[in-house]
């Protein structure tokens, strides 16, 4: 079906134009002068005093995740309901690393359970350890469109943890087979030295003491480490939700050496604080890392909008309170919260309406980065002929107040609950298709695509930038 939109303002990386924009055969066929002479129709859609955005791709999302003995309340037709309501047209959630699998035959089951999306999407490798056999099943997930693997330092007895030794070895496999390296970092020595001390400290820990057990230092440790090896061999890697400022600093240091050191954070480690953890309902504000001091959030601010972070993710990761209160210790409590939805409205409200960030900023951050360094790039993350028809059609005046009851998440709450927003995003087109309407999903379940992924441009980007 042809479609236009017509009336709006078209945002780029470059600037704002007011153009129009013709849809065909699920792709963005030309952007339009509007005294241009219009093609042959299908269907004109108005979107006068509204923006049109290159679709958000949310790069860390959990849905449909299995953890000790319970499942998230979102799987990935819930989970992406949710968040193309919220304006995203592509996620990248997860493989596990199963031992009685190989690789290939674990990323085929995940893209299999994967298809029950409305969105279209992406998946991120786990390797827990690294031997011959993973180095040989490592062309088979490149091959099959996988182009990143994600390592945990920390989660020692969960079996997630990578072994020091293990690290340089798979970060010169991951490069031979164009597999971008990203770490959850956090230093399992220093988390161990913590809990022992506060556990001895005091009779009964809280979740206000989360940040303690799991500090700030831990990150930048970790970061610190892992980095210094992936610079000695010239090599790329990513840094996934950076909660700390002095994690941010390190950013800033590392690429000012020619470091090819790239990082995402999220919206609560901008947002709030660990001060929330003291709240009644402390349990819509556990995650990993921990919230932060608030003295922290205008050093990531910096850093991203300075460029020494280049991607807004959620980590969407969507167990219900009731899942959550099962064990009110923060040694047991499943970590984790709702947010894709929320992820382009909150950036935008207090990134660009506080004027600190501009709207070719705010696409770059949430779409064309994420592509770029995910391998999507140009077909998607960006406006232009030829690319992929994923839009969002967004009204920045539109007023909204986040409240529970509202969440498309099967989370049932918010943690930003309460908190007043200006902009939304009111139609969602995905692949030419209008699958969102007016805060509502209008698509079909199970329309989701794999999207077989290109090589991530942070091996190949000039000066380390995009």
């Amino acid at each position: 079906m042809k479609k236009l939109l017509t009336g709006g303002q078209i945002v780029l990386e470059s600037g704002i134009m007011e153009k129009d924009l013709f849809i065909e055969e699920g792709k963005i066929k030309s952007l339009l002068d509007p005294d241009d002479e219009s093609p042959e129709i299908d269907e004109i859609i108005d979107v006068s005093d509204k923006l049109i955005l290159p679709g958000v791709i949310d790069s860390h999302t959990h849905y449909l995740l299995h953890s000790r003995g319970t499942t998230t309340a979102d799987d990935f037709c819930s989970g992406s309901k949710a968040a193309a309501i919220g304006g995203v047209t592509t996620f990248i959630d997860y493989i596990d690393h199963e031992e009685d699998k190989s690789l290939l035959e674990a990323a085929r089951e995940r893209i299999a359970a994967a298809r029950e999306s409305v969105l279209d999407f992406n998946l991120h490798q786990t390797v827990h350890y690294f031997n011959e056999n993973i180095e040989a099943e490592l062309r088979e997930i490149r091959e099959l469109g996988v182009s990143s693997l994600k390592i945990f330092t920390t989660y020692k007895e969960e079996g997630y943890m990578i072994s020091e030794e293990d690290i340089p070895e798979l970060l010169e496999a991951a490069s031979d087979n164009n597999l971008l390296i990203t770490v959850h970092a956090e230093d399992e020595e220093i988390i161990q030295a913590s809990k022992e001390k506060l556990t001895k400290e005091r009779d009964k820990l809280s979740l206000a003491d989360h940040p303690d057990l799991r500090p700030a230092e831990a990150e930048s440790k970790a970061v610190e480490k892992i980095a210094a090896l992936a610079m000695e061999r010239d090599l790329p890697l990513y840094i996934a939700h950076i909660s700390a400022g002095k994690t941010a600093e390190l950013m800033k240091k590392f690429r000012a050496q020619g470091g090819r050191i790239f990082g995402e954070t999220t919206p609560h480690y901008l947002l709030l604080d660990r001060s929330y953890l003291t709240k009644e309902e402390a349990a819509r504000y556990f995650m990993v890392p921990p919230l932060r001091d608030s003295d922290n959030q205008d050093i990531i601010w910096e850093a991203l909008l300075e460029g020494a972070i280049q991607a807004i993710a959620t980590d969407h990761c969507a167990f219900t309170l009731d899942q959550k209160n099962e064990n009110s210790s923060p040694l047991e409590m499943f970590p984790g919260l709702p947010g894709s939805e929320t992820l382009l409205p909150l950036i935008h409200h207090f990134g660009v309406n506080t004027g600190m960030m501009s709207y070719p900023e705010l696409v770059k951050f949430l779409a064309g980065n994420p592509a770029r360094i995910f391998g999507l790039f140009p077909e998607r993350g960006i406006i232009r002929e030829g690319a992929v028809a994923d839009l969002v059609v967004f009204d920045p005046e539109k007023k909204m107040e986040l409240k529970d009851e509202d969440v498309n998440s099967k989370a049932n709450y918010s943690p930003y609950q309460g908190f007043k927003i200006r902009g939304w995003p009111v139609m969602t087109i995905s692949r030419g298709e209008i699958i969102t309407s007016k805060g509502s999903f209008v698509g079909k379940e199970g329309r989701g695509r794999f999207i077989e992924a290109g090589v991530s441009q942070c091996f190949t980007a000039a000066e380390n930038t995009f």
